[in-house]
C-alpha cells in the first residue's frame, strides 16, 4: 500500500531495539529545550484546550522510544486556525529539534517509524486510520538539504505559510516543517523564545503576551518557558533583574519571587549588620572622646587633633556626655 514500505519496516524494526531518543544532556548545557517546546506548543493552541490532549513525551512502547509531543483531537467538531495546527488531523506527532540537533531524511524516516509504531501500538490496534496521522518537525534553522531530499525523492515541498513547510507524498503521512526562524514573532511569540541570544524586544514581546494569561496550565507553561529563556540567555536576564535592561514586569517578578526575596532577605541583614558595626564604632569613638575629656582632662581643639575628628563633632559628643550625666 505504501511507496518504500521495505524501509519503514526496517526502520521500524531499527526504532523498536536500538534507537535510543536524542537528549540534550551534556551537549546541551542541560538545558531542557524539549520541554520549553512542548510549553511553547501549549500556549500556542492554547484558545483549542478544552478540544486537544497533550501529551509530552508519549512512549510508544515498553521500550524508551518517545514521541516528544502527541497531540491528539479530542472531537472533530472544531477547525484550527493556528497555521501549525491548519495539518492537524485527529492524532498529530510533534518532533522538535534545538539548534544543534541533526534534521535529515533519517530523522525524518525515524519520526515516520514513530508514527507507524503509534499506529499499530497495542493501545490502539485497529483504532488509527493512518490516514489521521501527522508529522511535524519543528527547528529554528531551516533544514536546506533535508527539503533538497524531499525534492529529488519526489516528495511535493511547498511553503504553505511563512515558515511553515508542507511536504506531502502519495501513500505517506503528511508532514509539515516548521522553522521558528521564519514565521511571525507576532503570531508565534512563544516559540520564538526557544533560542540563544534572544532580543530584549522579543523577551518584552513574550512578557506582555504573557502577562495576559491566567488559566493554572498556562501559567506552568509559562514558567516552564521562562526557565529555559533564562538558562539560555543568562547575561539578558541577569541585566533585567538587575535594572540594566529596563524594568521587570508582574510576570518575571513572579518568577523570579524566591530570588528576589532572598536578595531583599540578604540585603536587610547584610544592612542590619553594617548599622550595628557602625554603632560600635561610633560607641568606641565617643567612649574614647569622653576618656580623653574627663579622664586626661584634653581641650576639645587637642581631642579633634587625637581622634581625626572636627572641633564641632567633638564638641557635640561632649554634650551628649553631659546631658547623659543630669
Amino acid at each position: 500500500m505504501f511507496a518504500k514500505l521495505g524501509e519503514i519496516i526496517a526502520f521500524l524494526l531499527y526504532s523498536m531495539y536500538n534507537v535510543r531518543k536524542e537528549t540534550f544532556m551534556g551537549k546541551e548545557n542541560d538545558i531542557q529545550w524539549h520541554l520549553g517546546f512542548c510549553a511553547a506548543m501549549e500556549l500556542e493552541l492554547r484558545e483549542y484546550a478544552d478540544k486537544l490532549e497533550f501529551h509530552r513525551e508519549y512512549p510508544l512502547s515498553r521500550k524508551p522510544l518517545l514521541i516528544d509531543l502527541l497531540v491528539v483531537e479530542k472531537t472533530d467538531d472544531f477547525e484550527i486556525t493556528n497555521d501549525i495546527g491548519q495539518i492537524f488531523r485527529k492524532h498529530n506527532i510533534m518532533e522538535y529539534k534545538s539548534e544543534n540537533d541533526t534534521l535529515n531524511e533519517d530523522t525524518y524516516f525515524k519520526v515516520m517509524a514513530y508514527a507507524y509504531l503509534y499506529k499499530s501500538s497495542e493501545k490502539h490496534i485497529g483504532d488509527i486510520d493512518i490516514n489521521s496521522v501527522t508529522v511535524t518537525f519543528v527547528r529554528e534553522r531551516k533544514p536546506e538539504k533535508l527539503l533538497r531530499w524531499f525534492s529529488d525523492n519526489n516528495y511535493k515541498v511547498y511553503e504553505k505559510t511563512r515558515g511553515i513547510y508542507y511536504v506531502e507524498k502519495d501513500g505517506f503521512v503528511k508532514t509539515q516543517v516548521v522553522v521558528t526562524a521564519e514565521v511571525g514573532e507576532k503570531e508565534h511569540i512563544f516559540l520564538k523564545t526557544l533560542k540563544r541570544g534572544l532580543k530584549r524586544s522579543t523577551v518584552d514581546n513574550f512578557l506582555d503576551e504573557a502577562f495576559e494569561l491566567h488559566e493554572p496550565f498556562e501559567k506552568d507553561c509559562i514558567n516552564s518557558l521562562l526557565g529555559i529563556m533564562v538558562s539560555s540567555n543568562q547575561e539578558l536576564f541577569d541585566s533585567i533583574k538587575n535594572g540594566g535592561t529596563g524594568i521587570m514586569n508582574e510576570v518575571l517578578r513572579e518568577f523570579f519571587k524566591e530570588e528576589i526575596k532572598a536578595g531583599e532577605e540578604q540585603a536587610r541583614n547584610e544592612g542590619v549588620r553594617e548599622g550595628r558595626k557602625e554603632g560600635r564604632l561610633e560607641g568606641r569613638e565617643e567612649g574614647r572622646i569622653e576618656t580623653l575629656y574627663t579622664d586626661c582632662n584634653m581641650s576639645v581643639p587637642d581631642i579633634a587633633k587625637k581622634v581625626s575628628k572636627s572641633e564641632e563633632y567633638v564638641r557635640e559628643i561632649i554634650k551628649k556626655i553631659s546631658a547623659a550625666c543630669l
